[in-house]
């Protein structure tokens, strides 16, 4: 709360006021209370905003029930019409209505928000004085009325809907730096930490009982790399849990990287427009030779990014070779 804030919400209650006593200087209790309730009301939640959200459902509902008893004390014994004070309510109604929509829990806003809604078109009649208008003629004129109100509520839940989907933007962009995050853990250290612990394991089969030194060193060399694998895949786990992952590069070697590039871009100026067929194989290590553990993301997710494309991808062993091979139509 600020002092200027305060200040000027109670300027504009007092001008607000002193307009409707200037241009209907006779003031009637019955008639005109729920007014200056309403006005009061409005005045309190700015100047005490934001900390007014907490309490708009139960003030709304205040002014609403407060309109409606002044509107039927009004209506057992009607004489003039409300006027400019009737105008002030439907307006000071509206705007509620918007902060009420905007800002209240929905289970507030179910409850109040329709009360209001009815209070403020009930306005119309004590707007317009006796002679009461009855039957279609006074309910025509109250839907009417009742439009100032849904125009409040609806700008009200218009904002509130901008607010569901900005949250939801925000957090499908934290969803997409996480999945990201996850790629680049897996471009940039599971390649290099899964051929560490490769080439020891191909070390120990290679180096047999010839260097035991050598040896435990190695196995200590392939123990903290698996360790690492395990905890790097933990991480990628949750980063990517229910996300669709980002295609990663997969060359292993930055001369194979650059002659994919130039591959492609050939393709893209000089091609005949048929799609793209990409083929890759290397040989197989023998049998004897010991695998290094993987993350096992790497091909998934070119899979699965192929396939959204509507190309094929297939990735395995061809006799003594493997072969990843893909095809994108045009």
């Amino acid at each position: 709360m600020t002092r200027s804030r305060v200040l000027l919400a109670a300027v504009g209650a007092a001008a607000v006021l002193a307009l409707a006593l200037v241009v209907s200087p006779e003031f009637r209790p019955v008639r005109d209370t729920p007014t200056v309730l309403g006005v009061l009301v409005l005045a309190t939640l700015i100047a005490t905003w934001p900390a007014g959200k907490r309490t708009l459902g139960p003030v709304v509902g205040a002014v609403a029930v407060g309109t409606l008893v002044g509107v039927g004390y009004w209506l057992q014994n009607p004489t003039i019409g409300g006027g400019i004070w009737s105008l002030e309510q439907t307006a000071v109604l509206m705007v509620l209505l918007a902060l009420l929509c905007r800002w209240a829990s929905p289970r507030w806003v179910l409850t109040v928000g329709p009360a209001a809604v009815v209070a403020e078109s009930l306005l119309i009649l004590q707007t317009t004085g006796a002679p009461v208008m009855t039957g279609w003629e006074a309910a025509g004129a109250c839907v009417f009325w009742s439009l100032a109100g849904l125009v409040g509520a609806g700008s009200g839940l218009y904002l509130r809907l901008l607010d569901v989907r900005r949250a939801a933007a925000v957090a499908n962009a934290r969803r997409l730096q996480r999945t990201r995050l996850a790629a680049d853990l897996h471009d940039g250290v599971a390649h290099d930490v899964s051929a560490m612990v490769l080439q020891a394991q191909a070390a120990q089969v290679l180096l047999g009982q010839r260097a035991e030194d050598v040896q435990e060193v190695l196995n200590r060399i392939e123990a903290d790399g698996a360790r690492a694998l395990a905890s790097m895949q933990r991480s990628i786990r949750v980063l990517r849990e229910g996300e669709a992952e980002r295609p990663v590069a997969q060359p292993e070697y930055p001369v194979v990287q650059r002659v994919i590039a130039e591959a492609l871009r050939n393709a893209g100026k000089h091609g005949d427009g048929n799609g793209v067929t990409l083929t890759i194989t290397n040989g197989l290590p023998p049998a004897a030779m010991p695998r290094g553990p993987g993350l096992r993301y790497g091909l998934s997710s070119l899979a699965d990014e192929v396939t959204a494309a509507g190309g094929t991808f297939s990735a395995g062993p061809d006799g003594d070779r493997w072969t990843v091979r893909m095809e994108l139509p045009s």
